[in-house]
């Protein structure tokens, strides 16, 4: 069973009054959802913080409290994607555990991404030039994190151990299909 992403909210956030690390998380992933909406309507050269705000159901104020302006958002949203797809990954592996299903779970939920947060397509057809330089700066840290998935499994593999192919050229390989499947996606996945 694959774990759909259905936004980019932090899983199993909700807002508590007494758990103020939980109200916290769920107001940041509220932000970050509502930021996505917004650069998607209009991209991120015209994005304000208001926009942002109003997209996200908090006020300015609030905003300012967990950001002190878009361009620190903005770069914080790539830490956000990453920490959200690790934790989808976690959670899709634990629901299948076995070994030989690894890989093609790793794959599945790179390129269902795309198709389940239709906001990021939006963007993408926006402002590529926003979407490619995005794309740079969070691609180490998500190579990490697909690195840390696959290694357990690859790491032993037949194909590794002989040299045909290291563990950096597989990641390097599902990260760029998971991009060029962005930009160009299959109808049929």
């Amino acid at each position: 069973r694959i774990v759909r992403f259905g936004s980019l909210s932090t899983p199993g956030t909700r807002s508590r009054k007494a758990d103020p690390l939980a109200s916290r998380a769920h107001t940041e992933a509220r932000i970050f959802d509502g930021a996505l909406r917004a650069i998607a309507r209009q991209g991120p050269k015209k994005l304000a913080m208001s926009d942002i705000a109003s997209e996200a159901g908090v006020s300015v104020g609030t905003l300012y409290r967990y950001f002190t302006n878009k361009d620190q958002l903005l770069a914080s949203l790539g830490d956000h994607f990453v920490t959200n797809l690790q934790a989808v990954l976690q959670q899709s592996i634990e629901d299948n555990p076995d070994p030989a299903d690894r890989l093609e779970i790793v794959v599945d939920v790179m390129l269902r991404f795309w198709l389940e947060n239709p906001a990021t397509m939006q963007i993408g057809q926006l402002e590529p030039g926003f979407v490619l330089a995005y794309i740079k700066r969070v691609s180490p840290q998500l190579s990490a994190v697909l690195r840390q998935a696959l290694e357990p499994v690859l790491g032993d593999s037949a194909a590794v151990l002989g040299g045909s192919v290291t563990l950096d050229e597989v990641v390097d390989l599902i990260v760029r299909m998971a991009f060029s499947h962005y930009f160009m996606p299959s109808r049929d996945y």
